[in-house]
């Protein structure tokens, strides 16, 4: 992770974390994160019953005491939820992971240390033993894509990419519309929220579990299936299909979801949702996206001189 401006926050996003020294108050490390919980407040589900959804955080170990807060905002930036929690650094009852039973892994980049570089994990789902070389052959896939695209073509010296083997009892993932479950790593399925293409996973602490003892700041995980669907959540994961004709954009798509924190650019007419994520009188804390209540402190100042906003679609109009 990064060992540099810690009390900082790189983006706003829709949850923040900050650890203090639990006796100066002093901030130790700041960062931020979206979670599929947020995304369920917007759908009629949540307007009926309330869930729990798992979730995990990477943060450094403390030398000292120290107190963790951790703020969920709604769509509106107020404070919908927030817990704090105090870590004591000799707590006997703080698990260490990783120091064996390690999940076989390769590098496929390896460009530094862990100090030195960004950490990126392509982990296996929905792959049997026996596939495994069919998912490290996926995975190079994935990194050939991604550092296809800038700005990741231009730094790619600064990552290291490291395959990660984690085994399936089954092969393929569940599919829900066609009545297909089966028994994988992360538990991942379509059909998230009743998007037929929406692929994600709850067992978020399974997929950590999966990377004890192995260097790692972000997770790509490839579905083993030719269905259609992904997912990126910022600082939490991306989750894509790894056999479909779409798997290279796909998979560049959605890790600048979880990777840079961008957000859709399109929507659809019948979906409600965007409206209850995105109020118009609030400027979203992503970066690619307006609603122009703050559009200066956007990409404004980049527009030719005489650019219509809001822009047509239409090329003959702009």
């Amino acid at each position: 992770g990064r060992r540099t401006r810690l009390s900082e926050l790189p983006l706003e996003g829709n949850g923040q974390i900050i650890m203090k020294d639990l006796h100066t108050k002093q901030c130790i490390y700041k960062t931020s994160f979206s979670s599929l919980f947020y995304e369920w407040l917007a759908t009629e589900e949540a307007k009926e019953t309330s869930k729990g959804f798992e979730n995990t955080f990477l943060l450094p170990y403390p030398l000292r005491p120290a107190e963790i807060e951790i703020t969920l905002y709604n769509a509106e930036r107020k404070v919908a939820a927030n817990m704090k929690h105090i870590v004591r650094p000799d707590d006997m009852l703080i698990r260490t992971k990783g120091t064996s039973h390690i999940t076989p892994h390769k590098y496929l980049i390896k460009n530094g240390s862990e100090q030195e570089c960004i950490d990126v994990a392509i982990l296996a789902e929905g792959y049997t033993e026996k596939e495994m070389e069919h998912f490290y052959k996926d995975a190079g896939i994935a990194c050939e894509s991604l550092f296809s695209h800038e700005p990741f073509k231009t730094l790619k010296k600064r990552f290291n990419i490291v395959a990660v083997a984690s085994t399936s009892a089954d092969s393929g993932v569940s599919i829900p519309k066609i009545k297909q479950w089966v028994r994988t790593a992360f538990d991942s399925q379509f059909s998230t929220f009743y998007s037929d293409r929406y692929l994600t996973t709850n067992h978020v602490k399974t997929i950590h579990d999966a990377l004890a003892g192995i260097p790692y700041e972000h997770i790509i995980i490839l579905a083993n299936t030719d269905e259609y669907g992904g997912g990126g959540i910022y600082n939490a994961f991306t989750l894509t299909t790894a056999h479909h004709p779409m798997f290279r954009p796909v998979v560049v798509h959605e890790f600048g979801h979880s990777f840079g924190g961008l957000a859709d650019e399109y929507f659809y007419d019948n979906d409600n949702t965007m409206s209850d994520l995105y109020p118009l009188g609030i400027e979203p804390w992503e970066q690619n996206i307006t609603t122009r209540t703050d559009f200066a402190s956007k990409w404004k100042d980049m527009l030719l001189p005489h650019t219509p906003i809001p822009t047509p679609i239409d090329q003959k109009e702009k």
